[in-house]
């Protein structure tokens, strides 16, 4: 089993989430952790409490996944972190580098890969300013088909609630980098904010080909239905499991964050096969990564 998206963070920038946040520039991650009037629900955890909540959530492999940080110098910093724990347990840990895509592009993808890494995201259009730096995401999504790494990126409902850190993103942009580069695998985190529906349309449909849509945080955003309803749309052969751990996906159950609840509503509640949920927990997410 293998967990496609979760995240590690040191304590600093929770414990100290205003000071952290002002002496980084990294005002939209301070609104996601310390929303006003609000119990947060994202946490932090060691790298030693990660593989214990992987033992008894039976996960072999999950892949670190960046932030979408406002400047480079933050990306660097996170990724010399995920550094250290994909080197102390490579067996257990995969990673995904934090870029912010800019004139140094290439340069922070060749560090990525020198480290060890394996693919990029997750990234966020709207905060990492595609419209601007559009030239630099294209020439990071040609060295990323070139090296076969997937790119992992946030997509946030066009149609929802406001609520703290909520940012609309430009279903166009994941479109445009599609058609441009119809060899990119992209995943789209959060089942892509309602992507899957627009596969229904026979003219996007060989457009996105090379789309997948991972699960995370789906207790928070959606039913369990959602899984059989993204099945019929995409099929499963597209879908990859993703908690977004450390975040609290049961807040009104508990105030820790779990993987193995999500995991046990999906298999007692989806309405999914066995050979369904073999291919949602592992063979999908090993066919994106594998370079054939």
């Amino acid at each position: 089993m293998i967990d496609a998206h979760i995240h590690c963070f040191p304590d600093e920038p929770f414990s100290k989430s205003q000071l952290w946040a002002k002496a980084h520039q990294e005002q939209h991650w301070l609104n996601l952790v310390s929303p006003k009037n609000k119990r947060t629900l994202q946490t932090w955890n060691s790298k030693e409490k990660t593989l214990e909540v992987m033992a008894e959530s039976k996960i072999d492999q999950v892949i670190l996944l960046g932030w979408y940080w406002e400047h480079p110098s933050t990306c660097v910093w996170h990724n010399k972190l995920m550094a250290s724990w994909l080197s102390s347990a490579p067996e257990r840990f995969i990673a995904f580098a934090s870029i912010y895509p800019n004139t140094e592009i290439i340069s922070q993808l060749e560090f990525a890969k020198s480290l060890g890494f394996r693919g990029v995201g997750e990234l966020h259009p709207s905060i990492q300013k595609f419209s601007e730096n559009k030239k630099d995401w294209f020439r990071m999504a040609e060295w990323c088909v070139q090296e076969s790494w997937p790119l992992n990126i946030h997509v946030t409902e066009s149609l929802n609630l406001p609520h703290s850190g909520y940012q609309k993103t430009p279903f166009n942009s994941y479109l445009e980098l599609a058609m441009a580069f119809p060899e990119l695998k992209i995943i789209l985190a959060h089942w892509g904010g309602g992507i899957p529906f627009f596969e229904q349309n026979p003219k996007l449909k060989p457009l996105l080909k090379n789309t997948y849509y991972d699960t995370a945080a789906s207790p928070l955003l959606y039913d369990i239905s959602i899984f059989k309803n993204v099945l019929s749309m995409v099929g499963v052969e597209k879908i990859v499991f993703g908690s977004d751990y450390p975040l609290k996906l049961y807040p009104k159950k508990t105030n820790q964050a779990h993987i193995q609840t999500f995991i046990k509503d999906i298999e007692d509640n989806a309405g999914l096969s066995e050979e369904d949920l073999e291919s949602i927990f592992e063979k999908n997410i090993l066919r994106i990564l594998s370079k054939h």
